[in-house]
């Protein structure tokens, strides 16, 4: 065979070695990516009547209650329960009345600051903050009564006036009063409560801070008592009756009616009410303290609020009721 046949021969079989190299390479990648395309679809799952494999089975099925389904657990069938009796959630629990009722040891409205509460300058500087937000919309922020919703003109104006904390009444009032007042409101929620509002520090913070406002700005009319009110020690016991139960916030002594009927010439008199004509006896006093809308008086606003009185305190107000002719 001579170098040419013998050249060509050579080239053929290369040519032939590659050809079949690069169809096995082709084959192989085809496999492999075939045998990858199975592994990874398979993976997926395929449809059987035996239940599933679960590594952890715990994790799917614990046993629980959920709201709103049936028990069969508890004899009434219902997942939910009642709190047991007596269960305080956390955070709420009220130890210390004074601080969480305003109420002092004898159970009355204290007439000083918790021990727990420290009533300085800057308790009252949170307090003017709160006022500014939450009270002075009404009874002004000069705390005088005057505040944007008592000036709106009728008929969209307010019809129960926002007293003024530098009038008589407020600066008599125990602070466990004007706390318990922010707390849960008055009047039958003519003005309500703030207590979803303001923490019991914040109520003694605004306490604090009406207190201030009250020493500075002195009441040069009303006697000096133990915060610059009206002194009781000096009141006959209707007197004291009609200044601490909050008598006068509604009720003059001198024939002026205010948001309820004057007490001067009150007694024996046939008022006229909702349910018709009505005398002002024992009988009559008795039942608009404890039900005031049981008869509302001719044109005045149904907004008194119960005023519990011992019997004591029920015959010193209608003594004192007498002497005003």
């Amino acid at each position: 065979m001579n170098r040419a046949a013998t050249n060509r021969t050579v080239m053929i079989r290369t040519v032939m070695i590659r050809t079949v190299m690069i169809r096995t390479g082709i084959l192989l990648t085809l496999g492999v990516l075939t045998l990858g395309a199975s592994v990874l679809t398979g993976c997926r799952g395929w449809t059987s009547d035996k239940p599933p494999v679960h590594l952890n089975p715990n994790m799917d099925t614990q046993d629980k209650g959920r709201a709103f389904k049936r028990s069969d657990f508890f004899a009434d069938g219902l997942t939910m329960r009642a709190p047991v009796e007596g269960t305080v959630a956390r955070g709420f629990l009220r130890e210390d009345d004074a601080l969480s009722r305003g109420l002092g040891a004898d159970g009355q409205p204290a007439q000083d600051f918790p021990a727990t509460f420290a009533a300085t300058a800057a308790a009252a500087e949170r307090g003017k903050d709160r006022w500014m937000i939450y009270c002075a919309p009404c009874h002004g922020r000069a705390a005088d009564g005057k505040g944007a919703v008592m000036a709106r003109p009728a008929p969209g104006n307010y019809p129960i006036p926002a007293p003024s904390m530098l009038d008589a009444r407020p600066r008599s009032m125990a602070l466990g009063q004007l706390y318990a007042a922010i707390k849960d409101g008055v009047n039958n929620d003519n003005m309500p409560g703030y207590a979803a509002q303001l923490s019991e520090a914040e109520r003694w913070d605004i306490v604090a801070y009406i207190v201030t406002l009250q020493a500075n700005n002195p009441d040069p009319q009303a006697a000096k008592g133990a915060r610059g009110g009206v002194d009781l020690s000096k009141l006959s016991p209707g007197e004291k009756v009609y200044n601490a139960k909050g008598c006068n916030a509604c009720h003059t002594v001198d024939g002026t009616p205010k948001l309820g009927p004057t007490f001067k010439g009150m007694w024996g008199k046939t008022e006229q009410t909702d349910k018709g004509p009505a005398l002002v006896d024992e009988a009559y006093l008795k039942e608009s303290l404890a039900n005031p809308m049981a008869k509302v008086v001719t044109g005045f606003p149904p907004v008194m609020p119960p005023v519990p009185l011992s019997d004591q305190e029920l015959t010193d107000l209608i003594d004192y009721l007498k002497t005003l002719k």
